[in-house]
């Protein structure tokens, strides 16, 4: 009994392999650092290229790559304006370099992607995961479809309205892929 208990197993291991039919699957994370401090005001539009494929982990499982699980934009927000905002972050589907809010906005392909994140004046807010994945909203689609088509865009961070500035310290992009043959 007790060996009958191993041979089954044992067999159907190994019609798996012979059969070339071994299933691998599993999550992987993807981080990609954002330019620190990142600085914004409507005057003055700053962005943060992302190129996916620079990154080790992305160009290994690329090819293998099934789902988004979940994906969060990461760091220390702060209000460096006099009045409150509400910040959001816009993705463009290629590298952009586009000079105010308003040309973000109405870029081919440009989607909001993330936010509202509301800060009263002169308030740091440090975001997490939790809150992070909570502000992925209809844009996490789009985001999905990036990372899983070629892995190039451009985010884009941006006050709702006014004359507003703030900045974005230490920010990191952090997915998590799920990857599988």
């Amino acid at each position: 009994m007790r060996n009958l208990r191993w041979t089954i197993p044992t067999l159907a291991l190994a019609a798996l392999l012979a059969g070339g039919c071994i299933l691998v699957s599993g999550q992987f994370i993807i981080s990609k650092d954002l330019p620190t401090p990142l600085v914004i005001s409507p005057g003055a539009v700053v962005h943060a290229d992302v190129d996916l494929n620079a990154v080790t982990v992305y160009q290994d499982h690329k090819a293998d790559l099934k789902d988004l699980s979940d994906v969060a934009i990461l760091g220390e927000f702060t209000n460096t304006g006099s009045v409150p905002v509400d910040v959001s972050i816009w993705m463009t589907p290629a590298l952009t370099d586009l000079g105010d809010a308003a040309s973000v906005i109405i870029a081919p392909g440009a989607v909001k992607v993330w936010g509202p994140l509301r800060l009263g004046v002169g308030e740091s807010k440090k975001v997490g995961w939790d809150q992070s994945a909570g502000l992925f909203k209809a844009g996490k689609a789009p985001l999905i479809a990036q990372i899983k088509g070629d892995g190039v865009f451009t985010l884009y961070a941006l006050g709702a309205s006014g004359s507003y500035a703030f900045q974005l310290d230490h920010g990191v992009l952090v997915a998590v892929i799920d990857a599988g043959k």
